[in-house]
Formats: structure tokens, C-alpha cells, sequence
């Protein structure tokens, strides 16, 4: 027996107990379970489904949530075997299919998840996720006519969907109809110009048809639009280079080098410009980079040795060449190379040596290329993979428990992506800084700048009347399993001081601390009712209750059931979660967080928090008025700089967007700078 009985109302009952109470408690044990696989505390989430199972292994429901749990953690296979035995027992419940159609598709078992995608459809032929799942993996099967069914299939059901397009092109140019993607790259520029990708598809059709005139216009076109494809810059400096214009090829490069640090194809490209200008310096800094990344890249290790021939770093350039020529024995120019470096530090023996090899193999040509395949060229390479398949996206907690479906508005431009926290539809990629919780798990960030120091808060924990030191963050560590069960033999100790003395505010806000940990907000809450009513000036109290609240009302709008419903739709019959009661839920999270304001109201984080809920009630006005409170009291709120820039954006202050973007990157938050390119004029 584990120390969760007393606990957790609950959470091991004997089978025998009475059958009513038996199924309450294992409905409130996957609610808390649900819960903790919404907010991505998976390891937590797997130990409540598998109390479910102990209890009652002949559920098929605990099986598909753990399995969804598992996806997320990356352990298809047993994934796989729970969705397997969720089948087993309810052959009846397309998710579990769905889930183990996804498991199976990252398991390369392409022809199993097609199966399952297909046996999914039967209950829900007009399931978008289905079918783009479906679709990419046909594709990944190199089944292309089908993956193109599946797609003619989404467009059908989903007109407003232009994106789709890019992905109909694509598998038109898999099954070589190049005159076809063009017709379907030229519809998608008609029917969406305004979206950058359409100009890049075209852009990179155009290129592969050798039309660089054309295909100049539509990355020109595409990054008008702030394009945020690091391809479409490559290829347009490979375009400008082609057309003499080395500064904005040069530009090109630099933008697409802040775009993407890591992208070996950038250096690479920049370092033969910077070569062919003569800038040799900057040009071995690119190619070095290159080959850190890349260490296979042999058309860089050829374009670093002549360089370093230039520079006359001829011992350097010899090791390089001679690389290549233990990896490409028939190789010409470099046994060229390594006897103009030796005859350069007057090795004569040696630089005639390395001719004579070179003259051997050109005479004896004909007979090494029947037999030999190298190719070797330092010429500028496209960035063909400009775009990825919406499917091979992280998923965001497996599309909420993989049963929802997706809206057919012209705003879902990421349509296999719910987003959460977005500041709005129009930018369904730009993501607001999340809210801060106190908690006693944090990740830290020595870059950003916040000041995450407060008085009240470093006397309470010196006080010591809790367990565990508080730390304010926005950025909290899911738990281990040791973590785990150390929280749940806490709720156990604490209930059992509570036992003994019931009127300490201290103690509930400790325990609502714990149940907080475990992802059990409705005891949470209810502990913290009774700290704030033993003591109403409990200021942390009230923010941590907020903060609860809150995640409780986002939990309820986006998560789903394994029928497909909403957890919110279910509650509108069932606990009366409608539209009025959100909004109710809402007045009384933006009252604790003012209430915690006016008890001390030098407290930023609370002012921060309300201004992301604002945003999420689009009142970006007054979220900007408690965006700009917060950084009055911290000027180094990076966070709040961060969000503020968002919602300056979305009502079209781009001027102060930008600003407060540039603030938010010099105090550490870096993808600010990335944003910055995408969104100036």
C-alpha cells in the first residue's frame, strides 16, 4: 500500500469497495491524471493513469492517455502497445487508432499507421488531422498518388485551407509533374498572396526550373511578406550572386545567418561570396564553421584548402587536400592542389610526385570515370527543404489528446497546430511569454535580466512555514518520478498536522502548494479557500490561487475527451462550464491578482499576469496599461517587454513594437531579434 491512501480522496481502494465510490474516485484520479498530461507534466500524468489501471485494468480509457503521455515523452513503442491494448478492449474508439497510427508513422512503420489512420477515418471521415496524417505518412511511404488523394481529399473539406496548396505542389513535384505543381503554385499565389509561402513554393519551382529572373521576384516577394523560411534567403543570394549583386547577396546571407545559426548550407554559401570577393579571412571563418557542423561536406573542405592556398597557409591547405583524397582516391584538383602547396614551400620531390599522380589519372580517364563517380564542386547549394510538412511539426500534446478537429477559418494558417498563449490569430507562430507561478522547481536563465527577487516573498521563506523555499518562475520543470512521490508522501504529512490543528492558514497554503505539484488544482484551490479565509490579507495565497484558477479555466477550454468532445462542451450540460461561467472564472482570477496588487502593489507579477489574461480576452489597451505597470516596477521585465512588443504589433503600433522587441532581446530574451527581422518594415 502507498502513502497515496490517505490522500488524494483516495487514490488505492480495495476492489471490493462499494462500486459507486470505486468509480467516482477513479473518475477524479483521471481527471487529475488529464491534467497533468494537459500541462505536459507527462512522467506525473503516466503514474495517475496507471492507478486507474490497477483499480480498473478492463477501462480502455487510462491506456490511451497513458499512451498519449508516452508519445510525448518519445516512447512510441510502448505507446503503441497501449493503444494496442486500449483497442483490445474498446475496438470502438478511433483515438486510440489515431494514437497508435502517429506512434507508428515515428516508427517507420508506415503501412501499420496508414492501416490505422484508415481504420480511424471509418468513425470520422472528415477528420482533418486524420487525413493530413494519412497524407504525410503515404508520403513518407513514397505512396505519392495516395498521399495525393488525401490531400485533394482536406482541400474538399477544407477550401479556406490554402496552405495545403505548398503540400499538393510538393507531391506533384515527388511524381515528377513539374507542369502540374506549377499550375497548383501558381492557384496558391492567386488564392493566398498575401502569405509568404506561396511566393517561396513558386520561388523554389522556378529555381529548380532554372527561371532565376522569376524566381528572384517571388523571393523577393515572399520576403516582403517577412518570410521566416531561412531557404528563401539562401536562394536569393544564390540568385543575386548569380546576377552580380554581391552586397545583397552578401545581405541575404547575413539575414539568414541570424535566422538560423546552425545552418551549415548558410556558411557555406556565404564563405565561396566572401571567397570570390577575396575577402579569405572572413571566408576560412565561414568554411570552418561549415565543416563544425557538417564534417562530411567535402565541397567545403575543397573551397577551405583553396582559400588557405591563398592566404598562403600551405601546410594546412596540403592536410586538407590529402582529406579529400583519402576519401576520393581519383580526385584531380586536389592532387593538383597538394603539389602547388609542396612546390610553394619548395618540397619539389613532393610537388612532383603529386603531378605525376595527377598526370596518371587524367591519362588514364576514361577507365576511372567507367569505374569512379566522384564529383566534387564548390558551387553555391539551393536550400530545396524550404519548407517542412505541416505533420513533421512538433505536436502539441498530440492535437489535445488526439481527438480534436480543426476549424475551418481562414485564420488557422498552422492547421495541424492548436497554439496556446497566442496573442492573436493573425500571427498563430508568435507566442506570448507564459504567466509566473510561484512553485519550488524552476529552470534557470542566467541570460534574461528579470528581477525575480521579492521582499515578501524572501521573508516568508525564511520564516521557513513551509516545506520548500519558493521561487517565482515562468519556465516550471515537470517532475521525476522520485519528485513524484515525494510530493504525494508530503500532502500525507501536512494532512496529517491538519488532522491535529485545522485553523493554520500556513499549513493549507502548504498543502495547496503540494496538491499544485501534483497537478491536483481542484484540492489546491480548495486549500487555498481556506488559508485566504484565516487570513484575508494572505497575499501569496491570492496569487497562487489566480494562477490555479486560471490553469483549471485553461485546462477546461482546450483539452478534449476520447470521444472527441471538448471538456468544455461536456461541462456546459453537465457543471455548466459555458461561455458566462468562463467569464465568471476569469472575474475572479483578475480579482485575486488585483486584490494581490492592492495588498502590495509594487508586486510586477502580478500586473504581468493579468495584462497575458487581457490578451487572451483581447483587451489589448488595458493589457498594454498593465504591461507598462509592471516594467515601471522592474525596468529589466524582459517578459513583459517581450509580450507588450506582441500586442503592440497585433493593433499596429509597430514602432513601439519593435522597441519593446529590441528591449527584450538586449535583456536576454534572443528570439526577440528573429521576430524583429520578420516584423520591421
Amino acid at each position: 500500500m502507498t502513502p497515496l491512501k490517505k490522500v488524494l480522496l483516495i487514490l488505492i481502494i480495495a476492489l471490493n469497495s462499494a462500486s459507486g465510490f470505486a468509480q467516482w474516485n477513479t473518475e477524479r484520479i483521471m481527471t487529475i491524471g488529464q491534467n497533468a498530461l494537459y500541462f505536459e507534466d507527462y512522467v506525473l500524468s503516466i503514474q495517475y493513469f496507471n492507478q486507474v489501471i490497477k483499480i480498473k485494468p478492463y477501462l480502455a480509457e487510462p491506456y490511451f492517455y497513458r499512451a498519449i503521455a508516452k508519445i510525448q515523452l518519445g516512447d512510441y513503442q510502448s505507446a503503441d502497445e497501449d493503444c494496442s491494448k486500449a483497442i483490445e478492449i474498446n475496438p470502438f474508439m478511433p483515438q486510440a487508432y489515431y494514437a497508435r497510427g502517429f506512434a507508428r508513422r515515428k516508427l517507420s512503420f508506415y503501412n501499420e499507421a496508414i492501416a490505422d489512420f484508415g481504420k480511424a477515418l471509418e468513425f470520422s471521415p472528415n477528420s482533418l488531422n486524420l487525413l493530413m496524417n494519412r497524407m504525410d505518412a503515404r508520403d513518407q511511404n513514397k505512396d505519392y498518388k495516395g498521399a495525393m488523394e488525401d490531400c485533394e481529399t482536406y482541400l474538399k473539406l477544407s477550401p479556406k485551407n490554402t496552405s495545403l496548396y505548398y503540400e499538393k505542389g510538393r507531391l506533384q513535384l515527388e511524381m515528377k509533374d513539374t507542369l502540374a505543381a506549377e499550375k497548383t503554385f501558381n492557384l496558391y499565389v492567386q488564392k493566398d498572396s498575401a502569405n509568404f509561402m506561396s511566393w517561396s513554393a513558386r520561388a523554389i519551382l522556378r529555381m529548380m526550373k532554372n527561371d532565376k529572373t522569376d524566381a528572384l521576384k517571388d523571393y523577393t516577394e515572399a520576403i516582403k511578406r517577412k518570410s521566416t523560411n531561412v531557404g528563401d534567403y539562401i536562394n536569393r543570394g544564390i540568385v543575386n550572386v548569380e546576377k552580380k549583386n554581391y552586397n545583397q547577396a552578401l545581405c541575404d546571407y547575413n539575414t539568414a545567418v541570424k535566422m538560423d545559426k546552425n545552418n551549415a548550407l548558410i556558411y557555406y554559401n556565404r564563405g565561396l561570396l566572401r571567397a570570390n570577393l577575396g575577402d579569405h579571412n572572413n571566408a576560412l571563418s565561414d568554411l570552418n564553421t561549415v565543416l563544425k557542423l557538417d564534417s562530411t561536406m567535402s565541397e567545403a573542405l575543397l573551397q577551405k584548402a583553396m582559400v588557405e592556398t591563398s592566404l598562403k597557409d600551405y601546410r594546412t591547405a596540403i592536410k586538407d587536400y590529402k582529406k579529400i583524397i583519402a576519401k576520393y582516391q581519383y580526385f584531380l584538383p586536389a592532387y593538383f592542389g597538394v603539389s602547388q602547396c609542396e612546390a610553394a614551400l619548395g618540397n619539389q620531390k613532393a610537388a612532383f610526385q603529386y603531378r605525376q599522380l595527377a598526370d596518371n589519372i587524367e591519362k588514364n580517364k576514361d577507365y576511372i570515370s567507367h569505374k569512379n563517380k566522384e564529383n566534387i564542386q564548390a558551387t553555391n547549394k539551393l536550400a530545396l527543404n524550404t519548407q517542412k510538412s505541416s505533420t513533421s511539426k512538433k505536436t502539441e500534446l498530440f492535437n489535445r489528446f488526439a481527438a480534436q478537429n480543426i476549424d475551418d477559418n481562414e485564420s488557422e494558417q498552422k492547421y495541424t497546430e492548436a497554439t496556446r498563449g497566442a496573442v492573436q490569430d493573425k500571427y498563430t507562430d508568435v507566442i506570448n511569454e507564459r504567466n509566473f507561478v510561484m512553485t519550488y522547481y524552476a529552470k534557470n536563465d542566467e541570460i534574461r535580466h528579470t528581477n525575480l527577487y521579492y521582499p515578501t516573498l524572501e521573508i516568508y521563506n525564511k520564516q521557513k512555514k513551509i516545506s520548500t523555499l519558493l521561487k517565482i518562475t515562468n519556465n516550471e520543470l515537470a517532475l521525476t518520478a522520485e519528485l513524484v512521490n515525494s510530493h504525494f508522501e508530503a500532502i500525507n504529512d501536512i494532512s496529517a498536522k491538519l488532522e491535529k490543528d485545522n485553523q493554520n492558514a500556513d499549513t493549507y497554503f502548504n498543502r495547496s502548494l503540494e496538491f499544485a505539484m501534483v497537478q491536483d488544482f481542484n484540492s489546491s484551490v480548495e486549500d487555498l479557500n481556506k488559508a485566504i479565509s484565516l487570513r484575508p490579507d494572505f497575499m501569496l495565497a491570492y496569487f497562487c490561487r489566480a494562477n490555479i484558477r486560471y490553469k483549471l479555466l485553461d485546462y477546461n477550454k482546450n483539452s478534449v475527451d476520447v470521444n472527441g468532445k471538448t471538456v468544455t462542451d461536456e461541462k456546459r450540460t453537465k457543471k455548466v462550464s459555458s461561455e458566462g461561467q468562463a467569464l465568471f472564472d476569469v472575474t475572479l482570477i483578475m480579482a485575486d491578482f488585483s486584490k494581490v496588487n492592492d495588498l502590495n502593489p509594487d508586486f510586477s507579477f502580478a500586473y504581468y499576469n493579468k495584462a497575458n489574461i487581457l490578451c487572451s480576452q483581447k483587451d489589448f489597451q488595458t493589457a498594454i496599461l498593465n504591461y507598462t505597470q509592471a516594467i515601471k516596477i522592474d525596468s529589466d521585465f524582459a517578459e513583459a517587454y517581450y509580450n507588450r512588443g506582441l500586442t503592440y504589433l497585433f493593433i499596429g503600433e509597430d514602432t513601439k513594437g519593435l522597441a519593446d522587441l529590441s528591449k527584450a532581446g538586449e535583456l536576454g530574451i534572443y528570439k526577440a531579434y528573429n521576430l524583429i527581422q520578420r516584423f520591421k518594415k
